[in-house]
């Protein structure tokens, strides 16, 4: 198993998030987890994109003559065809890629040569209108280290996790985000939704999605 660095590395058209995503813009997958330098931003239309890949990536040796098409695999885009972010994915030993432990509030093992990351920024506080993604409880046991309290912010169509993340809970919350962030019709049946929970029928980890007022 691998982790992964996913990195901004072009844009061939232009990005329109409130916050564009750029080069250089990235972000750190470890051991099933979503790790966001400075707590992101991330766009969560490209996470959509990029999401699928990461579990065969993580596991895939790239240039290994036994891996099927995936392990060819190096870039994804955005699905924006006027953005057209391109993200690349690279590969390092696991425990390898360093982020600045005073940004994280957590050191991260490394660095290994060539990987090192330097970042710089703040927590984001919240504003009213936010969404406020949060784990309510746990009725199983979450092999990803998620515990109650963990938290993720949307802010419009960007992501923001004020501590690593596991990307399958992540998984599980990404489709009703973009529509939670818009205003409802009392009919609509999202209205009265407000949690989710995770695929892994052992873990059974509950997120709550509320409206920061």
């Amino acid at each position: 198993m691998v982790e992964l660095w996913i990195e901004v590395e072009r844009v061939e058209g232009t990005c329109t998030g409130p916050i564009p995503m750029a080069p250089g813009t990235g972000f750190l997958v470890r051991n099933g987890s979503l790790v966001f330098p400075g707590g992101g931003p991330i766009c969560l239309f490209a996470l959509a994109s990029i999401l699928s890949l990461i579990p065969a990536k993580e596991r895939l040796k790239d240039g290994d003559p036994a891996a099927d098409w995936m392990g060819e695999v190096h870039h994804v885009q955005c699905p924006d065809p006027d953005g057209r972010t391109i993200w690349r994915i690279e590969q390092a030993t696991l425990g390898s890629t360093s982020i600045d432990p005073s940004v994280r509030g957590e050191i991260l093992a490394g660095p290994a040569p060539g990987a090192s990351r330097s970042v710089s920024g703040s927590a984001l506080e919240e504003q009213a209108g936010d969404l406020r993604i949060v784990v309510d409880r746990i009725e199983g046991r979450c092999n990803e280290g998620m515990r109650v309290g963990h938290s993720a912010l949307v802010r419009e169509s960007s992501l923001y996790l004020a501590q690593p993340f596991c990307l399958y809970a992540m998984q599980a919350a990404l489709p009703l985000l973009t529509g939670k962030v818009r205003a409802h019709d009392p009919a609509d049946w999202m209205t009265g939704e407000s949690t989710v929970v995770c695929p892994d029928p052992l873990g059974n980890v509950i997120l709550r999605i509320e409206q920061v007022a």
